[in-house]
This record gives structure tokens, sequence and C-alpha cells, in this order.
């Protein structure tokens, strides 16, 4: 199980950046979230607690893009707040150096997907950092290097 907590909140009214044009009509693969790589773009899980996520081309409107996964390096349960500190720290520099800006300069925001205490205790380290609009919109392309833009 990963604890979920994210960095921009979605707004009043759902935005879309870019255009789509998918053709022909693409279907979403289903796929574990813990199988992800930086740049793959996906939608929500359906249901909270469901890491199931439908993965489509960063050209087709999505939720979220992968754009960083790490390992944190503690031996020992350091504690749902410093496991968020660390995943945040981690999280902000992927961000930088992925989309080219600060996320207090950009239209992006990002969500990080932590290990729970029970999943850290089974081995689990990983933390995962994906990509949302602030303004809770759709993502449409990859947002590598997008800057202050969304």
């Amino acid at each position: 199980m990963i604890g979920l907590s994210g960095c921009g909140g979605p707004g009043a009214d759902e935005q879309v950046v870019g255009t789509s044009t998918p053709s022909p009509a693409v279907t979403a693969t289903k796929v574990s979230i813990f199988q992800l790589s930086p740049g793959q773009c996906f939608d929500r899980p359906a249901e909270d607690g469901l890491y199931e996520v439908p993965v489509v081309p960063c050209e087709v409107a999505h939720d979220l893009e992968m754009y960083g996964l790490f390992q944190l390096d503690a031996s020992s349960w350091p504690g749902s707040e410093r496991v968020n500190q660390l995943a945040e720290e981690g999280c902000r520099d992927r961000f930088v150096s992925f989309t080219g800006a600060e996320p207090s300069e950009s239209d992006l925001g990002y969500t990080m997907y932590t290990p729970s205490e029970g999943s850290w205790s089974e081995g689990d380290r990983q933390v995962l950092c994906a990509l949302q609009l602030n303004s809770g919109g759709r993502l449409v392309g990859s947002q590598a290097g997008a800057g202050s833009g969304g």
C-alpha cells in the first residue's frame, strides 16, 4: 500500500492544456502504478486504494505524467512525516529537472506516491512523482521541458 500526497490543487473549472487529435481512437492500457516509468502518461485510479491506472499516449488528454521515480534509503521506518519530507524533496528536485521550472513558477503541480508503514515492512522504498495541472484540468503532450507554461 502506498500513500498519496500532492503539491498544487484542483481548481473549480477543468482546464485542458494542448490539443488532442487522437486518430484512430486510443484505448487506455491498465497497468500497475508500480510498473510506470518516467515519461508515461496516465489517468488517476478510478477508486481510492486501487493502484491499477489507465496508461495512454501523452498526445491524448490525461490526468498525470510520471516524471520521477526513486528509492528512499533508510533501513528502518522513519515515520510518515519523514517519508513525506524526503519524497517532497526528491519530487521537487526532479520536477525542476524534468520541466525546467520551479513548481511555484509553473501551472503544473505534482502528486507523490509513497510507501506506507506496512509496505515499508515488506521492503517497499519507492517514491513515484507525477505531474498534474494545478487547475485540476487535463494535460495533453509530455510536459518535459514545459517550463513555466502548463
